[in-house]
């Protein structure tokens, strides 16, 4: 029987605590309350004394004891601070519950009560008044209290009750839930109810009360009422949480709000097309995001757990720019250089953030990557579009300006030969033989100026393309022809390979047949300054589905890898002065542009250079003069 009872402790200081003693009878069992445990802060000599004297534990100057031996099932509370009702709750735990000033009178009240009216069992005059004095207590309680018997009918239920549940004025005697609640049902204070009476414990639980006025959200405690070993009614106490649960409702809608922001910005990180990945302080990457994978090629599975700074042409740049970041928080750095799983250089900006912890300590690194190489590209053919804008506008200029006097002299040229024609028999032999050679070479050199000057015209004023069916094997061999002396005294080989897939294309032949030209006659210029080796020229057409692909390749000098880069510039030229004008690659590199197509060179120094040039099966629709020229 002693095993089955409840533990309660008591807790307060002296005076309070000698009230709450003196007040209870706790040698009643009516309610199977045992004390297991006093609790005196102020350790008051006479507590201690009236302790002994009612065979209580003896009282302890800490709240820690109440964890000691079995756990008390209630607990009593008087004269406490805030921070030790505060500390109290929490060694209680959430199962426990705590009654305090109001809470703890009521229930010395009642019990007192309940001994009297066990007391007085056989007295039904006093009986009767003690159940009036109990009834008028719960009546008038500030507490929101109701009785129900066994079958969970409501034997009385408090004004205050009835006020918090919005009831008003009702009679809720005999009647159950489902009546008093407007036909709702409410199971789990039903379960609840059912659960003291089975256990005889005190329980607590919360849920929502479909009060008549307004649904409220409630914390409810059960005390079961016990005589002679058996539940003969309960008590129910009553407390209003609806506004703590709004604000946890809030809360937890707040928490929602925020995992849904989280996820969306973990989406707009993850599908970004800028590369953004993580490491963690020591630069091993953690995490990897879609547009990384993208631009670098690797997968995470590669990538994962390696160090940051491997992505990176550069490594020790890398190493010195996560450095800064650990020091200062943030680092950029412009136009960095990743190597790709293919081994292509990916150019991008790099910004680096350091992510701090709760105690300031490095936590993660994020570093945003965006990918610049096109942009660079751009502005690259930009600066080489103005650059050539520029010198085309000079050397139309110039070339204007050296037209006229070379028609001058042209034209005393022509002169003098009409001279000599009519009387240069006048004149010893010998004379008329150098007059003649002189005027020779003087025509020989204003055809040449001549040719120059038309070469920079043309390359400015870029006459409309005259788009028609074109023939690639056709206009090489045409092209060949018309190098036929160029070839033979060069003594080179040419091997041509055509692919007899390659269809006949739409494009402007005459612009073709001047690409042709220009690239044949460096490839035999660049054989002919390797006179040790045999010349050879190879011409190989090839088809890929959606165009069509020109390899010229010579085994002549090569091309300085310094210099690889500039070949396309106007008037840059590796040949020796007086050879080569530089025009003849910025023309071919021009002429292809307007033609939708390009140009892309390859070479070893000493031993090999191949130009491929790539043509589309019908050009753009209207093919346009480059407009970072004037036509002149």
């Amino acid at each position: 029987m002693n095993g089955n009872r409840i533990r309660m402790a008591l807790v307060g200081r002296g005076p309070q605590l000698d009230d709450l003693l003196a007040g209870l009878d706790i040698r009643s069992h009516f309610l199977r309350l045992r004390v297991s445990h006093v609790v005196d802060l102020d350790a008051a000599p006479g507590n201690k004394e009236l302790c002994r004297r009612l065979d209580l534990p003896a009282p302890s100057p800490r709240m820690a004891v109440l964890r000691e031996g079995p756990r008390p099932g209630l607990i009593l509370a008087r004269g406490l601070t805030a921070q030790e009702e505060e500390e109290l709750q929490r060694l209680a735990g959430p199962t426990t519950p705590v009654l305090g000033a109001g809470q703890d009178a009521f229930l010395q009240n009642l019990l007192q009560l309940m001994e009297k009216n066990r007391a007085l069992a056989l007295d039904s005059r006093r009986l009767k008044e003690i159940r009036r004095q109990l009834n008028l207590f719960v009546q008038t309680a500030p507490l929101a209290v109701y009785v129900k018997d066994t079958r969970h009918r409501y034997l009385l239920m408090n004004s205050h009750a009835r006020h918090v549940l919005g009831l008003g004025k009702q009679d809720v005697a005999g009647q159950d839930d489902s009546q008093v609640y407007s036909g709702a049902r409410v199971p789990w204070l039903r379960e609840l109810e059912q659960a003291a009476m089975e256990t005889g414990k005190i329980l607590c639980a919360t849920g929502t009360l479909p009060a008549p006025a307004q649904e409220m959200q409630a914390q409810v405690t059960i005390f079961p009422i016990v005589e002679n070993g058996i539940t003969t009614s309960l008590y129910g106490l009553i407390e209003d949480i609806t506004e703590l649960y709004e604000k946890e409702r809030k809360l937890h809608k707040v928490d929602e709000q925020l995992d849904e922001t989280q996820k969306y910005l973990r989406e707009v990180l993850e599908n970004s097309r800028d590369m953004i990945f993580l490491t963690d302080p020591d630069g091993s990457i953690l995490s990897f995001n879609n547009g990384a994978v993208t631009s670098l090629g690797y997968s995470r599975q590669e990538i994962i757990g390696k160090p940051a700074d491997s992505l990176c042409e550069t490594p020790a740049e890398f190493t010195a720019l996560f450095s800064k970041a650990l020091r200062e928080g943030h680092a950029v750095r412009y136009e960095a250089r990743f190597r790709t799983r293919d081994g292509e250089t990916v150019i991008s900006n790099i910004s680096l953030t350091l992510i701090r912890d709760a105690e300031e300590r490095p936590l993660e690194m994020v570093c945003l990557c965006r990918d610049i190489t096109r942009r660079l590209q751009l502005k690259n053919d930009l600066i080489r579009s103005e650059r050539l804008a520029a010198i085309g506008n000079m050397a139309a200029g110039v070339a204007h300006e050296i037209n006229n006097p070379l028609a001058v002299i042209d034209t005393i040229g022509g002169l003098v030969d009409e001279a000599l024609d009519d009387d240069g028999h006048l004149l010893p032999a010998d004379t008329l033989r150098i007059l003649r050679q002189g005027m020779e070479r003087l025509h020989h050199q204003v055809e040449r100026c001549t040719k120059i000057t038309h070469s920079l015209l043309g390359f400015v004023r870029k006459d409309q393309a005259g788009i028609a069916p074109v023939d690639l094997e056709q206009i090489l061999n045409e092209s060949l022809n018309l190098l036929e002396l160029a070839i033979h005294r060069s003594h080179a080989t040419i091997q041509t390979l055509h692919d007899p897939e390659v269809p006949v294309i739409r494009s402007d032949p005459a612009l073709l047949q001047q690409v042709f030209l220009n690239l044949l006659k460096n490839a035999l210029d660049a054989t002919e300054e390797v006179p040790e080796r045999e010349n050879r020229i190879t011409i190989v057409t090839q088809w890929d589905s959606h165009r069509v692909i020109i390899s010229i390749e010579d085994n002549g000098v090569g091309i300085p890898v310094e210099n690889q880069e500039r070949i396309f510039d106007l008037f840059h030229t590796t040949k020796p002065a007086g050879k080569g004008t530089g025009l003849g690659l910025s023309i071919v590199h021009d002429l292809l542009k307007r033609l939708g197509g390009n140009i892309r060179v390859a070479s070893v120094p000493g031993k090999w250079t191949r130009f491929l040039v790539e043509l589309p099966v019908v050009p753009p629709d209207d093919p346009q003069p480059d407009p970072t020229f004037l036509d002149l």
